[in-house]
């Protein structure tokens, strides 16, 4: 759907393309809002903007967070002991009432909800990827390859990023879930990006028309993009389930269940 936005739709997500609140018709699948911009075209294009800002989340905060957790894990000492404190401090931090706080303080950005996302999400990947760390350069292998003189660079991108490497593609999804939820909360609440055709957005426009719960209105402004939300979050959870499995032959279901 968005991959093939311009195709599937007729009308961008922000041109008046019709009548205010038009009902859905064969010009307007999902109707139009109160505006008249066709709301089959901001669902299309709004999963481009929900999946831009978790897959960047995702991978910024699961990757970099991973090698830093790497990096830490490997190099230990005072190092390695900052970090966790670091990472003790910002786990145990209330994230989303600091998320609206910070999002009120810096304003309404695409760039600034992808920022705050990430400083509350490199967490988890680095405290993983870093107790996976420790526990690979105990191997046999890699001291062993460290006494002939193999350098840590070699030893990181050869024996350990790649061991680390299958948990954190885990993480992303997981990660993008939990910034997909937190982008619609923010935009849902007005801080995020008005500019944006999220669906988060979305749902704060039509929340912000004060008769939608006393009109029909709600069941094609409303009920679509909640519905295209729930239904995003649940194929990420399955996506992580299954490649969970895949990764840990402890978790695989026996053939027959």
């Amino acid at each position: 759907m968005a991959v093939f936005a311009p195709v599937i739709t007729n009308y961008p997500p922000q041109k008046i393309s019709g009548d205010s609140l038009e009902p859905p018709c064969p010009e307007h699948i999902l109707g139009t809002d109160e505006l008249g911009m066709d709301i089959w075209s901001q669902i299309c294009y709004g999963a481009r903007m929900s999946l831009t800002i978790g897959l960047a989340v995702a991978f910024i905060a699961g990757f970099g967070g991973g090698a830093i957790g790497i990096l830490a894990g490997y190099i230990g000492g005072h190092v390695d002991q900052g970090l966790m404190r670091v990472i003790d401090v910002t786990m145990a931090l209330p994230s989303f009432p600091l998320l609206i706080v910070i999002s009120a303080f810096l304003g309404p950005s695409i760039l600034n909800v992808i920022l705050i996302l990430v400083i509350f999400s490199w967490a988890k990947p680095a405290r993983i990827a870093r107790s996976q760390t420790l526990s690979l350069k105990k191997n046999n292998y890699i001291i062993a390859a460290r006494n002939y003189g193999a350098k840590p660079f070699y030893l990181l991108r050869k024996h350990i990023f790649p061991e680390v490497l299958p948990v954190l593609f885990v993480l992303v999804i997981g990660i993008s879930s939990h910034a997909i939820i937190a982008e619609a909360g923010l935009a849902f609440l007005g801080l995020g990006d008005p500019t944006s055709k999220s669906w988060g957005m979305m749902l704060n426009h039509a929340t912000s028309f004060r008769s939608i719960y006393f009109t029909p209105y709600w069941q094609w402004w409303l009920l679509p993009p909640l519905f295209m939300l729930i239904f995003l979050l649940i194929c990420l959870a399955f996506i992580s389930r299954d490649m969970e499995r895949i990764l840990d032959p402890k978790l695989k279901i026996k053939k027959g269940f």
